[in-house]
């Protein structure tokens, strides 16, 4: 729907910044490719510190001591950077609530351009709280970790009470700093008449009655985050022309060609003297001799058959987190089931992923998994394989747990 309105509006390109992770990332690519509009990938990231040298609690009331930052992909080293730093604050945090330090926003900011954040950045709330000493420290270091040519200001508009000050502060700011200034539009929906049912969401995400959300503080108080015109943003924001050419100077800086379609697997960690192919046919052998009494020579042959083509195709890590899921499920007594056409793979068999014994029934392997002719499909759309994985539904939390912990 954003595409679609920002195709209608006459944009060239739109980014797309959720919250702490990449959501919507690959509907988005795929989407803008399609209409020929400009995808810019890019999230807005929650640091959980704020200026040392400052007491200012920048939460507004949420009782958390963070601040929010828009960080846009410039580069496909950019993407995988933006990949880094959300995997170490969800990780570094319980879940739903990341924790990213300053310093690991560092260690991962080449290929990335860098906007100070909405009203509850560090800087726009400094500022808002009077305290522009810390903002100026916040500004020069993000401006020393990224560069000036990859900080930029971001002033917003949205009607709020204290926009009229905070927008010129921010511009004052950035003139005294050298630093680049540029304007954003706050989007959670595509268009005005939508505010309603964007409340309503939130009021649930939260588990609240809609008067106690806006109480609260967790719903916006107007209507004014939605994808407003191009000329409303230059009305907008008349006053400051430079911060609507820069939306053009940063868009045309990223440049980043990104390809979905390729699958990146885990990588799973084996046992000391084991390669990732090697310990999966160990736990295969150990899986042959348990469930073969004797173990016959057609059994052997049709293992080292599916092990090759699992090999070629830089599959053993797969086969192996599968395992792993249910191997943990099994040890608590958890009910689960791999099903589908992983039933036509002994190697499946042997790991306990199914039950079906596929030489009994005569099943072909080829059927789950096919080299199809390349070297190495797994890199390839499309052609991964599919095991399909029933667990217990009153406990599947357990598993999703341990999946997120691991």
């Amino acid at each position: 729907v954003l595409v679609e309105r920002a195709v209608a509006l006459g944009y060239p390109a739109l980014a797309l910044t959720d919250h702490d992770g990449l959501y919507g990332a690959v509907r988005f690519w795929q989407a803008a490719k399609a209409r020929g509009l400009k995808a810019i990938i890019g999230a807005e990231v929650t640091l959980s510190d704020v200026c040392p040298e400052s007491s200012l609690d920048i939460s507004e009331g949420q009782g958390q001591r963070d601040s929010h930052l828009t960080l846009l992909v410039g580069t496909k080293r950019g993407y995988a950077n933006l990949c880094r730093i959300l995997s170490a604050g969800q990780l570094a945090g319980q879940k739903g609530q990341p924790h990213l330090a300053l310093e690991t926003l560092a260690r991962h900011a080449q290929g990335l351009i860098c906007l100070s954040g909405c009203r509850r950045g560090a800087i726009p709330a400094a500022l808002r709280a009077k305290d522009v000493e810390a903002a100026r420290q916040r500004a020069a270091q993000l401006r020393e970790i990224f560069g000036p040519e990859r900080f930029w200001i971001e002033v917003q508009s949205h009607y709020l009470p204290a926009d009229a000050q905070l927008v010129p502060t921010l511009v004052s700011l950035a003139r005294e700093l050298d630093t680049g200034l540029v304007a954003t539009n706050n989007i959670h929906y595509a268009e005005r008449s939508s505010q309603r049912l964007h409340d309503v969401l939130t009021s649930i995400r939260h588990r609240a009655a809609l008067p106690e959300a806006l109480g609260a503080g967790l719903l916006h108080p107007n209507s004014e985050q939605y994808l407003k015109s191009p000329r409303q943003i230059a009305s907008l924001f008349a006053e400051f022309p430079e911060a609507l050419r820069n939306t053009l100077h940063i868009a045309e800086r990223c440049d980043a060609c990104l390809d979905f379609s390729a699958q990146r697997l885990p990588a799973f960690p084996v046992p000391e003297n084991h390669t990732t192919e090697s310990y999966l046919r160990h736990l295969c052998q150990q899986g042959l001799a348990r469930r073969f009494s004797p173990v016959t020579r057609q059994a052997r042959a049709q293992l080292d058959h599916e092990l090759n083509i699992i090999e070629r195709m830089g599959l053993a890590g797969y086969f192996l987190v599968v395992w792993d899921i249910l191997r943990f499920a099994c040890s608590r007594g958890i009910r689960c089931q791999g099903r589908g056409s992983a039933a036509n793979s002994l190697a499946a068999y042997l790991l306990g992923i199914t039950q079906v014994d596929p030489l009994r029934h005569n099943l072909l392997f080829e059927r789950f998994l096919s080299e199809g002719g390349h070297s190495a499909p797994a890199t390839a759309a499309g052609t991964m394989p599919d095991i399909d994985v029933d667990f217990a539904a009153d406990r599947r939390e357990e598993v999703i747990q341990y999946v997120y912990d691991r």
